[in-house]
């Protein structure tokens, strides 16, 4: 259980982090508060199996 949490955590902070740095790349909505939202949504979905891979083979 720790495990998912240290995942969601991660990755949550990884998401914003590249959020901040690329900015909304990726032209999802034509709202621009909605585009950044659904952007680091994006950013969230890519990053999860790869944060996932990482905690599970730190903690294996």
């Amino acid at each position: 259980m720790a495990a998912a949490v240290l995942t969601i955590i991660l990755t949550f902070i990884a998401s914003g982090s590249v959020w901040l740095a690329m900015g909304p790349k990726f032209a999802l909505s034509e709202d621009e508060q909605a585009n950044g939202l659904l952007n680091l949504g994006l950013y969230f979905l890519i990053g999860l199996p790869l944060v996932f891979a990482v905690v599970f083979a730190v903690i294996g």
